[in-house]
């Protein structure tokens, strides 16, 4: 099998811890003081439990299936046949990044996804999380010491995707390019996408290969993954295509900065609450 691309798509995850000491009488008023005594964590709390966590997602995702085949969520979706075709699996997990511990789905690409196409898929995951595979395991409750663990992996409020930055070693600064060698950069405009650097990556990822240069799609997505920044990534993709960021050496820094500002702005307002 030609070889498939993997991208680590990160959402907000959350839990609801319920002491063992808790009363196990549901009935009447009493329900009300044993909500009030369930404790919420955020993804920073739920770190002492990722390995409960990632047992009982490996338990849960196995149900319904043989031998050693577990849940991709692919299998449900029904949604663009250039999606299906493009993506070959999505596996929901977790993974910690800086402390905070994500919902994570992994992603098995056979090519980019278009801006378009990337929408669609994260709208259908959401769906995903907060009313199919998301309110299965939300109801599967983890034991862990001092009680059970509801974790989940959905929220209504400031619930977006971001792609997660790959483990690589430290390598030696690549070299410039010779500029001679560069074929013609496709122009794309980044004021007005979506700020998510997967979604400006992927759209780049497709123009390039439209105008069939393959190899510097794949040289750009190596190098944007290695990035130690947001910016850093938007001014690698700019080499490849042309983007506001691609200015002539003359230009002003002031100039710069207004647009990076520009970019940030249209990436806090695209977020969005999931419709239900």
């Amino acid at each position: 099998m030609e070889d498939t691309i993997k991208i680590e798509l990160l959402t907000p995850l959350t839990g609801t811890f319920l002491p063992n000491e808790m009363e196990q009488d549901w009935e009447g008023e009493e329900y009300h003081e044993l909500e009030e005594e369930q404790v919420l964590f955020d993804g920073a709390d739920l770190i002492p439990y990722v390995s409960e966590i990632q047992e009982k997602i490996a338990e849960y995702s196995r149900v319904g299936h043989e031998d050693d085949k577990t849940d991709n969520l692919m299998d449900y979706f029904d949604g663009s046949a250039a999606i299906k075709e493009k993506v070959l699996s999505a596996v929901p997990s977790v993974k910690e990044a800086d402390g905070v511990l994500y919902g994570c789905t992994i992603l098995e690409l056979k090519e980019y996804l278009e801006t378009e196409e990337l929408s669609e898929l994260c709208e259908y995951l959401t769906g995903q999380y907060s009313d199919g595979w998301g309110e299965g395991f939300e109801q599967q409750e983890i034991p862990v010491e001092g009680g059970e663990l509801c974790v989940h992996f959905w929220r209504p409020m400031d619930f977006e995707f971001q792609q997660a930055k790959p483990e690589v070693p430290k390598e030696k600064p690549e070299k410039q390019e010779n500029q001679a060698n560069v074929p013609k950069r496709p122009e794309m405009h980044l004021l007005g996408m979506d700020g998510s650097v997967f979604v400006i990556l992927g759209a780049a990822g497709g123009m390039l290969i439209k105008d069939g240069m393959d190899e510097q799609a794949n040289e750009m997505y190596e190098r944007v993954m290695k990035s130690d920044s947001y910016y850093q990534a938007l001014n690698i993709i700019s080499e490849y295509v042309e983007t506001e960021l691609s200015v002539p050496d003359a230009e002003t820094q002031k100039k710069r900065l207004q647009l990076l500002e520009c970019i940030q702005k249209n990436k806090k307002k695209s977020k969005k609450q999931p419709e239900r």
